[in-house]
């Protein structure tokens, strides 16, 4: 008896559907590896230019916030991009210190010549007590609650005045000012009513620095390792 060898199995055919969805799913995956590859690229190239012009020790870094990076390169806009930078030297009239931490989101931008136009600009500094002392030219500490302490030396009528300056920052117009300000002068409290007049002139002397890009102050807080301040700008060029 002779036994046959089974018939061989149909070679299954390969469909010209599943062969494009492969196609397309490798396309896919290639465009995604471009467009990320293609934004870490920027990203440097933008952060390097910035610890430049910046002066940083370290390369601040750049985050192109929205997706995909391909399309809004090819348009020259971005949703926004992100800037972090450590240790940023700023100087005042006679000091240079640096703001332990500098946070800026830009909005609405365009590339051009070089540059990233930003329509708005928001963020925060973040400066210690040391740093601010350098660069106000006075000492500064913080209490409790929000409040810190400004000693210092000013002319009064006059006459030179040292004393210590106790409230909880605030901005105005721009400038530091202090809410429920006391002023003690040889360990006296002045009348609150003399405080108040005094404030303007005794704060005066104690600058805030220019900040980069020209942005302005908007906000002040103080905690117990240093200041946060807001900020916030328009028409901002920063140099990529």
């Amino acid at each position: 008896m002779t036994i046959q060898p089974p018939p061989p199995r149909p070679r299954r055919r390969v469909k010209p559907l599943t062969v494009l969805i492969a196609i397309v799913i490798v396309l896919i995956c290639l465009l995604v590896a471009t467009d990320r590859i293609g934004e870490r690229v920027a990203e440097d190239q933008v952060g390097s230019r910035l610890q430049a012009k910046l002066g940083t020790p370290e390369q601040p870094t750049v985050e192109i916030a929205q997706i995909p990076f391909l399309t809004q390169i090819l348009a020259q806009r971005f949703g926004e991009v992100r800037i972090a930078a450590d240790q940023v030297p700023v100087k005042a009239k006679t000091a240079t210190a640096d703001l332990d931490r500098l946070d800026i989101a830009l909005h609405q931008v365009t590339v051009s010549d070089q540059q990233l136009n930003a329509g708005t600009v928001d963020g925060t500094a973040f400066v210690d007590y040391a740093s601010l002392s350098t660069l106000g030219g006075a000492d500064v500490s913080y209490v409790s609650d929000g409040k810190i302490t400004i000693d210092f030396t000013a002319p009064v009528g006059g006459q030179t005045v040292s004393g210590t300056l106790t409230g909880r920052p605030v901005l105005v117009d721009g400038q530091l000012s202090l809410v429920e300000p006391q002023l003690r002068v040889g360990g006296v409290d002045l009348p609150q009513t003399l405080v108040e007049n005094l404030l303007p002139s005794l704060l005066r002397t104690f600058a805030l620095p220019p900040l980069p890009f020209d942005l302005t102050l908007t906000s002040i807080t103080a905690s117990d390792d240093g200041m946060t301040f807001g900020l916030a700008g328009r028409d901002i060029a920063v140099s990529r």
